[in-house]
């Protein structure tokens, strides 16, 4: 009988977020501009999304929601078609991480945009993403 294990992760990608990010200064109860992962050649199955973000002060019960949307090389799937993620932040003044540890990808080129509902506008600089792929080994 086969049995399925995770395969090795892949390596952590650079910093999608965009020069300069489009996190940069996002207002709060606002979703930024989209941002392109490709995973049309390697056709992972999972990825690890790693969210770094400048120092802020949430407010109580503040959070961030990531939201992931497909293009099929011809069309882009409306936002509200997309996957969602959410994490709450840590309070207190501070640069904050955040960890999607099991987000769903798919064998194309995907967009991702942040949902900021910290209670306060993201910091001017130090935000960034980053996606580590990973897949199922079944032997």
């Amino acid at each position: 009988m086969a049995v399925a294990k995770w395969a090795a992760p892949g390596t952590r990608s650079s910093n999608f977020a965009g020069s300069p990010s489009a996190f940069n200064s996002l207002a709060n109860g606002s979703e930024s501009a989209v941002v392109t992962y490709d995973n049309s050649s390697n056709r992972n199955l999972y990825g690890a999304v790693t969210l770094k973000l400048g120092s802020i002060t949430p407010a109580a019960g503040g959070y961030v929601t990531l939201r992931i949307t497909l293009y099929d090389g011809t069309d882009t799937a409306d936002k509200a078609a997309g996957d969602i993620y959410s994490a709450t932040l840590l309070s207190g003044a501070s640069a904050k991480v955040v960890i999607f540890p099991m987000v769903r990808i798919y064998p194309f080129s995907l967009r991702f945009s942040l949902i900021n509902n910290s209670g306060v506008t993201l910091a001017s600089s130090g935000n960034e993403i980053y996606l580590t792929p990973y897949n199922e080994d079944v032997s």
